[in-house]
């Protein structure tokens, strides 16, 4: 399932529609959701397949991300 591309779908602060940003493998899109998470985590992020079908969903990433965190601490 690692093959790409994979899309991050996220809302930015009151845009209309969601943005989405293509990476090469579902490693580099977990990696981006990571390096970025105090901001996305209230964004719906959103992980979606090269068909842009839904694989992770936000509560699913503020599950694993959310837990990380409080683990660093």
């Amino acid at each position: 399932m690692s093959q790409g591309p994979f899309y991050l779908r996220f809302r930015a602060d009151s845009a209309p529609k969601p943005e989405i940003e293509q990476f090469p493998d579902l490693d580099a899109a977990l990696d981006a959701v990571e390096a970025r998470w105090a901001t996305l985590r209230d964004q719906a992020p959103q992980i979606l397949d090269g068909r842009k079908v839904l694989i992770l969903s936000t509560d699913e990433l503020r599950g694993e991300f959310d837990a990380a965190e409080q683990d660093k601490q």
